[in-house]
Formats: C-alpha cells, sequence, structure tokens
C-alpha cells in the first residue's frame, strides 16, 4: 500500500477541498452537493481510498471526524466506505456531514498520511 501522493494527486486533492469549502450552506449549495460527492469519491478512488468494509460505526459526527482525525490508510478506506453507504441512504444525513466537514477532514487525513500535509497539533 503506497501512502505517498504524487503532485497530481495531491493538487488534485487540494482543489476538491478548496471547491468542498466554498459550498453555501442551506438551499444554497444543494445543487452543488451532488456533483461534489460524486467528485469527492472519484478522487478518493485515485489516490488510494477505495472504498472497503469493515470497520466500527459512529454515533455522532464529533466522533467521526475524531476518528478521520487518527485513522491509517486501512481505516480511512473503511471510512470512506461507511460514507458511501451514508450518501446513498439520505440526502439530509448525508448534508449533515457534508455541512460539518467530514469530506474535508478526509482528504486532509490523506494529506497527512501522505506527507503532503503536516499532522494537527495535538492541543
Amino acid at each position: 500500500m503506497a501512502l505517498a501522493l504524487s503532485p497530481i494527486e495531491a493538487e488534485q486533492i487540494r482543489d476538491l477541498r478548496a471547491r468542498l469549502n466554498r459550498v453555501p450552506a442551506g438551499s444554497l449549495g444543494d445543487k452543488s452537493v451532488g456533483p461534489l460527492s460524486k467528485g469527492f469519491f472519484v478522487v478518493c478512488g485515485r489516490v488510494g481510498l477505495e472504498p472497503q468494509t469493515g470497520g466500527e460505526g459512529f454515533a455522532s459526527v464529533a466522533e467521526l471526524k475524531t476518528a478521520i482525525a487518527e485513522a491509517d490508510l486501512i481505516r480511512l478506506k473503511q471510512i470512506v466506505g461507511r460514507l458511501q453507504g451514508l450518501q446513498a441512504q439520505d440526502f439530509k444525513i448525508w448534508r449533515t456531514l457534508f455541512n460539518h466537514g467530514v469530506l474535508q477532514a478526509v482528504l486532509t487525513r490523506r494529506m497527512i498520511l501522505g506527507g503532503r500535509e503536516p499532522p494537527a497539533e495535538a492541543s
């Protein structure tokens, strides 16, 4: 399993993360959620985050974001698999995850694991 990211892969992650950060909350951003969600899963596949089954579920968004921040590559793939399932289940649940920056957290963690960004400082 290669952790390193090529410059092109890193740029794809940065670009998508920036686009996700610009989506307005509420109904103004609803039209962007579908295409950006699809783009998220496409980029995940390109950067070694193919969805996998397994791992534990999450009781809250905060718990999910903590798990992402501590995940290794295998666990991150399992989280992407869970996210893919949640996206197909219910738009309201997916939009909540989307609005709380879960997709950006996954992309940031991949950048950290790939050596393209420093780990977040423990506070």
